[in-house]
């Protein structure tokens, strides 16, 4: 790939954007009950987050088409200004519910869009190494898991006298240089500047050499329901796993603050040894291909999922050793893996076509634990398991019809 150094160049702008980009929307999506007080309920505040959540669902598919009609670049740019709007809101928005609740849901579908556009782009300037630079790429995530909203809560706190403004007026500046070099430095695909994916001398071989199938042909199609049902599989158990771990710790016990903190330094481990984790299934995708590392992240998932079930009144070696592992395979694993499975699937041509219908049912998945409740339901986790349980059943499907459409 850095033999070419023109592509060497453009490839590292992607991955240093998207990592960027990535973490910026890490800080603006968690630990807003920690920065943002302003005299609101803990209700009040989580409101604009849920309907946030659910606007994205509709947002995936219009961004997705505005994508595939004016390309992922442009896309980007105008997200990427509605989120830096977004943050303007919110570092104004003391007093006045109502521009918080709107820039908040604001930035929900923003952060959503950014995060597909910067997948989309690796997938188009990657084949070869299509996981190890979405690997880099969402790699933000882990990185702002293992900082901690609780320590970001603490400088503001501490260095901002609380006040949470210019924090989100920082971001705003910091998405107003990234809409510059994406305008300037990167283009939608390599072919656009004269190159090929992964900086090869030649033209890859193309699916079919055809203009890609319409929605409707590709819907009636297998391949789409089986993708869909691996990757809603792996989304849905992550997002009801990460999503409800401390509060399934705090009430599996009496003293559920007690349990939380002993199992804190764990949880702690595990967001760190997420950030290589989320290059090493990149590479795993690479090397192995993306049916093989699905499967010991399908194993990661339904081991966690069994063991928040079950998790005991202590925390030991038995038990936080595996709570770290398998939470650092999900918050790397999942987002690496899910947009390089899709585009292993439908080829670089129709990815943005069959996204339209592929991500606004994921998107609907990922949001579906958060919308159900707590994770103090224990009922949750044996319906996580039986989620993964049915993903990881449906992997040899998948990988039967990708060696069909590959003869």
């Amino acid at each position: 790939m850095f033999q070419n150094r023109k592509f060497g160049f453009c490839a590292v702008v992607l991955c240093l954007t998207g990592f960027v980009y990535t973490l910026l929307c890490a800080c603006l999506e968690g630990g807003q009950l920690e920065l943002l007080r302003g005299g609101w309920s803990a209700s009040a505040l989580r409101a604009p987050v849920t309907v946030g959540t659910v606007l994205s669902v509709p947002a995936a598919y219009l961004c997705l088409e505005d994508f595939r009609r004016r390309g992922v670049r442009q896309g980007v740019i105008v997200w990427g200004a509605a989120a830096a709007l977004g943050c303007v809101g919110l570092a104004n928005a003391a007093g006045l519910y109502w521009l918080f609740f709107v820039s908040m849901a604001l930035v929900r579908c923003a952060c959503m869009a950014l995060q597909l556009g910067m997948a989309m782009l690796c997938c188009q300037w990657f084949i070869r190494c299509r996981g190890r630079a979405l690997g880099l790429v969402t790699m933000g995530v882990p990185v702002f898991s293992a900082l901690g909203a609780a320590e970001l809560a603490g400088f503001i706190q501490s260095r901002l006298d609380g006040d949470a403004g210019p924090f989100y007026l920082t971001i705003a500046v910091l998405l107003a240089a990234l809409a510059l070099a994406v305008r300037f430095l990167l283009r939608d695909r390599p072919e656009d500047t004269g190159l090929y994916p992964d900086g090869a001398a030649f033209a890859p071989e193309e699916e079919d050499g055809t203009e890609p199938p319409p929605i409707g042909q590709l819907l009636r199609g297998g391949r789409f329901w089986l993708v869909l049902a691996v990757t809603g599989a792996l989304i849905l158990t992550a997002a009801g796993c990460l999503g409800t771990v401390e509060a399934r710790l705090l009430a599996k016990a009496a003293g559920g603050v007690t349990l939380l903190r002993h199992a804190a330094p764990w949880l702690a481990l595990g967001a760190i040894f997420a950030i290589p984790a989320s290059y090493i299934f990149g590479l795993l995708c690479d090397k192995l291909g993306e049916l093989w590392t699905a499967l010991p992240l399908f194993l990661a998932e339904l081991g966690c999922a069994y063991l928040l079930w079950t998790f005991p009144k202590d925390v030991d070696m038995s038990t936080g050793v595996p709570l770290c592992l398998t939470l650092a395979c999900l918050l790397g694993g999942v987002s690496t893996l899910v947009p390089s499975l899709a585009a292993r699937a439908f080829g670089r041509r129709p990815l943005l076509t069959v996204c339209r219908a592929l991500v606004p049912a994921l998107v609907l998945l990922g949001a579906l634990p958060g919308l159900l409740g707590g994770g103090e339901r224990a009922w949750l986790y044996a319906a996580l398991m039986a989620v993964a349980a049915a993903g990881l059943i449906c992997l040899p499907l998948l990988g039967r019809t990708l060696k069909k459409k590959e003869r």
